[in-house]
């Protein structure tokens, strides 16, 4: 599986390795390199996989046949009405509810958020099969 990926074999190993709890430390002894070897290969496989995450978001923002602009100043809990009636327009059904949307808002964008209100822009998608990216 690793050839079809951006990660290496190597880097899948670390990761696997570490999702079953072994320390860098562990791993290191095991595989026979030093733990600042370890620790790069697995800095290196997230930022890969950090990357791919990226591009799909980006792959989805291409293809979206919605997109839309939320405004400065804006109030959170109003997107998810701004969000369904773009898409409704455009005979899309959204497969989230509103309170999942201002969740993902505040999870994914709050640093923009302040006393409800946006601080910036903020660019919402949302695709043919009603999936929302939140950019």
């Amino acid at each position: 599986m690793a050839n079809k990926s951006f990660l290496t074999k190597r880097q899948v190993m670390v990761l696997r390795l570490r999702q079953s709890g072994l320390t860098q430390d562990e791993i290191a002894r095991r595989i026979k390199t030093t733990r600042a070897n370890v620790s790069l290969i697995e800095k290196r496989a997230r930022e890969n996989i950090d990357r791919s995450r990226e591009t799909l978001k980006e792959w989805e923002s291409i293809v979206s046949p919605v997109r839309i602009i939320i405004k400065k100043g804006t109030d959170v809990m109003k997107i998810p009405e701004i969000v369904f009636a773009d898409a409704d327009k455009s005979g899309i059904h959204v497969k989230s509810n509103s309170l999942d949307l201002i969740t993902r808002i505040k999870k994914e964008k709050g640093s923009l958020i302040s006393n409800r209100t946006l601080e910036e822009d903020m660019e919402v998608d949302v695709t043919d099969t009603g999936e929302v990216s939140i950019l």
